[in-house]
């Protein structure tokens, strides 16, 4: 949450020519409420089964799209089996404070206590790392440098040296 996924996954869709897709957007449609207020009325395990359905319908497409899924498809224990394929898998990432201080400037996302963000990050990000093609720390940098990282990480040839943790 806070990473700009939304911001940076409209840059990369763009730079493709490809669909954007993301789960606040998607949620937005089917349930006609954001995920802050899903969450009040919901409940935060709706909202992440929500999320976790909208990641499975983006990845169901046929067409290639860009998609930025909710951090919560981090808990998921299904996660490598879903991200599994040829997707090209990119995760933001970055300092705690800061992504809990971003999020909570929005207005569609649920906030989130700094320790309890901390504790998210340590469950979702090894499963993540362990699904992504390119981790990219967002702490410092602007969204179309993120971008650009990602359309050099694509433009690299299959079995090239990897970038970023993994």
């Amino acid at each position: 949450m806070g990473s700009g996924k939304t911001t940076v996954g409209r840059l990369v869709a763009d730079r493709l020519e490809v669909p954007f897709v993301d789960s606040d957007a998607q949620l937005d449609d089917v349930m006609d409420l954001t995920a802050r207020q899903i969450t009040r009325r919901r409940g935060v395990d709706a909202l992440h089964r929500l999320e976790a359905d909208a990641l499975r319908d983006a990845l169901g497409r046929t067409e290639p799209a860009v998609i930025a899924a909710a951090a919560s498809t981090g808990d998921l224990a299904s996660i490598e089996r879903l991200l599994g394929g040829d997707e090209f898998v990119v995760l933001l990432e970055g300092d705690v404070e800061v992504l809990a201080e971003r999020a909570a400037s929005g207005s569609h996302r649920r906030s989130v206590p700094v320790d309890e963000a901390r504790e998210l990050a340590a469950i979702r990000g090894p499963r993540l790392k362990k699904v992504a093609d390119l981790v990219v720390d967002v702490t410092s940098i602007e969204p179309p440098a993120v971008a650009d990282r990602i359309m050099d990480a694509m433009s690299r040839p299959a079995g090239s040296e990897p970038i970023g943790p993994r």
